[in-house]
């Protein structure tokens, strides 16, 4: 092993050599070794960065010699901001305020947490009749405030549904309400099914809601019972309407055409323009509608008027309805088919029901006194749904009753309405096109 022969007399050398140092020289040598140790952990010293300053200074306006080209200054660009239905708003000064409405929210909570004035809320209440929106908020709603620098009240806007938005904007000392409803886009579904057991549950087996489900035993309950005319083996072939909004199911649907096929016959159900259904020979399947949701004939005590004088705030206020004067208990009834779209309190409105009869028709009873009806209820013609009364802000005891023909107000006393059992012989063609087309989509023709 030569290497470490050599390494071993290399170190045998070494220590000679120290001993044969003076003892002044061999401390020196110690001293410089220790120092030189310390320098070796000492931190390095950092250096700083020096940062150099240019101003770069841009002509106004540049203009090039050439056709080609032309510099000009970017103006700053500034957010976005909120759009408050078609109205034009100043927004210097103002600040947003955006809740997401939680279970026991209300817009009493809403206006003491932002130091908003009771009669501010008052004001609002009162524009929101021709909506009945704000009195029973839903938890996920959102809800915009534009609050002026002397903390008023500028605009308001809610979110209520996926189609459906309302903003009220402060105009020459009033709220001035606008509903914006997004149309979407409607698509037919087909869904068809064999009776194994229950209907109920062999359609929901075929993907119908439970909602569909109800509006296909509405539509044919005068004419087939679903519990004792149903046997293994028959089918059902259901045709439905959808509303989709960016390509989202709202969940607003629509039964367009019902086939029930049993052993001894086919019934069928096919729903019209006027939102009733009738059958394949334009037999209407239920009663037909009311001009009125009283019995016997009763005073009108003020009738439609868009231009109306509001008897309580002197304002020009669109009177959406007709009043008719009787007094607390007198019995309500639904004019048509439908289902209840809401049924609650407004603290302007008092006690309301609102029903649908289909898309096209919806009609709005408030200042009732008794509520027999809750959301989601299928009802038929004659129903009884309430008893008149004087709740909410009213100057007596009336019924006040509006008609919407695809949500706009209209005169129920004057509108047209489908008040015979069949299709009338000038909407014959048009009711048989219809059928034939449903017919056509669900493979029938």
């Amino acid at each position: 092993m030569p290497f470490l022969i050599r390494l071993k007399a290399l170190l045998s050398a070494f220590i000679s050599f120290l001993n044969d140092l003076p003892r002044k020289h061999f401390f020196a040598l110690i001293i410089l070794f220790v120092c030189l140790l310390i320098i070796s952990f000492l931190p390095s010293q950092s250096v700083q960065p020096q940062h150099i300053k240019r101003q770069l200074v841009l002509p106004i306006q540049s203009v090039a010699q050439d056709k080609y080209s032309k510099a000009e200054p970017i103006e700053a660009l500034e957010p976005p901001r909120e759009v408050y239905g078609n109205a034009d708003i100043d927004f210097t000064g103002t600040r947003e305020i955006q809740w997401i409405i939680k279970e026991g929210d209300s817009l009493s909570i809403l206006f003491q947490t932002e130091g908003l004035s009771a009669a501010v809320l008052h004001e609002l209440q009162e524009a929101d009749k021709s909506h009945l929106r704000l009195g029973n908020l839903v938890p996920g709603q959102e809800i915009k405030l534009l609050i002026g620098a002397d903390n008023s009240l500028l605009a308001l806007k809610i979110k209520i549904d996926f189609a459906n938005t309302l903003s009220f904007v402060l105009k020459e000392g009033a709220y001035v309400s606008l509903l914006e409803t997004e149309e979407g886009v409607w698509r037919n579904s087909y869904f068809k099914g064999d009776i194994t057991g229950s209907f109920y549950i062999n359609a929901k087996e075929a993907g119908l809601s439970a909602g569909q489900i109800q509006q296909i035993s509405g539509a044919l309950q005068e004419k087939f019972d679903f519990n004792r005319q149903l046997r293994v083996g028959d089918t059902f072939h259901v045709l439905v309407s959808k509303q989709y909004i960016d390509g989202q199911y709202t969940y607003d649907s629509e039964v367009l055409a019902i086939l029930i096929k049993t052993s001894r016959q086919t019934y069928s159900a096919f729903l019209s323009e006027d939102g009733r259904y009738y059958d394949e020979n334009g037999k209407g399947l239920g009663k037909a509608y009311r001009r009125s949701p009283l019995d016997g004939r009763n005073r009108i005590s003020s009738s439609f008027n868009p231009k109306r004088l509001h008897p309580i705030t002197k304002r020009i206020s669109p009177h959406n309805g007709t009043d008719f004067a009787v007094g607390t208990g007198t019995k309500v009834y639904s004019i048509g088919d439908g289902i209840v779209q809401r049924a609650g309190y407004h603290p302007a409105a008092g006690n309301y029901i609102v029903i649908k009869h289909g898309r096209k028709y919806t009609t709005r009873y408030l200042h009732l006194s008794k509520i027999y009806v809750r959301a989601g209820q299928r009802l038929k013609m004659g129903h009884l749904i309430g008893h008149s009364g004087n709740t909410g802000r009213s100057t007596g005891a009336h019924l006040h009753y509006e008609f919407h023909i695809y949500n706009k107000p209209v005169n129920a006393m004057k509108v047209s309405l489908p008040l015979s059992q069949e299709i009338p012989k000038k909407d014959k063609k048009a009711f048989n096109e219809r059928r034939d087309g449903f017919l056509k989509e669900m493979g029938e023709i």
